[in-house]
């Protein structure tokens, strides 16, 4: 009979905690995709690096819900059975809080292997590519805005160019006409083809033309001096400083963190750690706090649970923000909130079981 509870009450808490784990996720990958999409609107950054920005953020929103989810599937689960009586009709059948739990420990286990999956590694890497992705994607915007069969102005506004035909991935130009001017000197020349370089040194952005011809002259002069090249390169746009790829400390691997003498990468360190003991102590935490009372509604205790929940995820921001102010120690980091929860959890249970803590029968 244990068994069959087991897999029934394992069963209820993972559908319910999914539910609640879709809605909220979908909502709030909405509100970032909204983001994203007003950023390139904007000009921002730019629209091929939509796909990865989304990635990294459902990583992200991922991460943060999953301990949020399933606790809140498990108060709503053991909020309606109370309701419906079938908790009574198990504690009548000598169930108790250890019986509760291992059907909550089996529903834990996917939701931490993905939690410490996410939190660890899954959120820098996904990061890190988005971070890359936008770095490339904006050395390549300007020629991703450029288009064949009219006059095009580069960024710098004193580059004007022309091409017949551009390749599909934008780097490959053919007959080109490019006017440009320098002080008081103008210069025109064609070219049969052009490309894309970015210099690997200063990261400015060339556009490198050839076999053609340069005319150059001042306004006014009826001079005009032609020169034949085989190839030379135009600086399109210098570096900015915004181009530069930067490893941030969410984007390193866990070893780096940990490896690392600076403060803010143990911080992270810390915190990547952090998240999924938040969804080991707030499962715990669930089960005494979803206790409804016979006169109360079916989820009476929702509104207490949220409030614990905003408490813990805020206490652990404080935390992290003292921390890094230098307030808190370091080697003590987070555990002293959910040590603080994890003794509430365990005041719960004594009270709940009129002063005894997980006896089989429970009042």
């Amino acid at each position: 009979m244990t068994s069959i509870l087991t897999a029934y009450l394992a069963r209820e808490i993972l559908k319910t905690s999914c539910a609640v784990l879709l809605i909220l996720y979908v909502i709030l990958l909405s509100n970032a995709l909204g983001t994203v999409l007003a950023d390139i609107a904007d000009g921002d950054i730019p629209a091929q690096t939509l796909w990865p920005m989304m990635f990294a953020q459902s990583i992200t929103v991922l991460s943060m819900l999953l301990p949020i989810s399933l606790f809140l599937g498990i108060v709503f689960t053991f909020g309606r059975m109370y309701k419906d009586h079938e908790i009574v009709v198990m504690q009548a059948c000598g169930v108790g809080y250890r019986d509760f739990y291992r059907p909550v420990l089996l529903a834990l286990a996917p939701f931490m292997i993905v939690s410490v999956y996410t939190s660890v590694w899954g959120n820098a890497q996904a990061i890190s590519a988005s971070r890359v992705a936008l770095v490339q994607a904006s050395n390549l915007h300007e020629f991703h805005l450029i288009k064949p069969g009219q006059f095009n102005q580069a960024r710098g506004g004193d580059l004007i160019f022309f091409m017949e035909s551009i390749s599909e991935d934008k780097l490959e130009l053919q007959e080109i006409i490019i006017s440009r001017t320098a002080g008081d000197k103008m210069m025109i020349e064609t070219a049969r083809t052009g490309r894309q370089i970015i210099d690997e040194k200063t990261g400015d952005l060339f556009l490198v033309v050839g076999p053609g011809e340069l005319s150059e002259g001042q306004a006014g002069d009826n001079q005009v001096t032609q020169i034949s090249f085989a190839e030379h390169g135009i600086l399109l746009e210098k570096q900015k400083k915004g181009r530069t790829y930067k490893v941030h400390s969410n984007q390193m691997t866990p070893t780096a963190l940990w490896r690392s003498s600076l403060l803010k990468h143990h911080i992270e360190f810390h915190w990547r750690i952090a998240i999924p003991v938040i969804l080991l102590v707030l499962a715990l935490l669930a089960v005494p706090l979803s206790y409804v009372a016979p006169r109360q509604g079916r989820y009476g205790k929702v509104g207490i649970a949220l409030l614990v929940l905003i408490a813990y995820l805020n206490l652990m921001a404080f935390t992290r923000a003292k921390i890094e102010d230098g307030i808190v120690p370091v080697a003590l980091n987070f555990w002293w909130v959910h040590l603080l929860f994890l003794l509430l959890t365990l005041a719960f249970i004594y009270r709940r079981n009129r002063g005894r803590l997980l006896r089989r029968v429970s009042a």
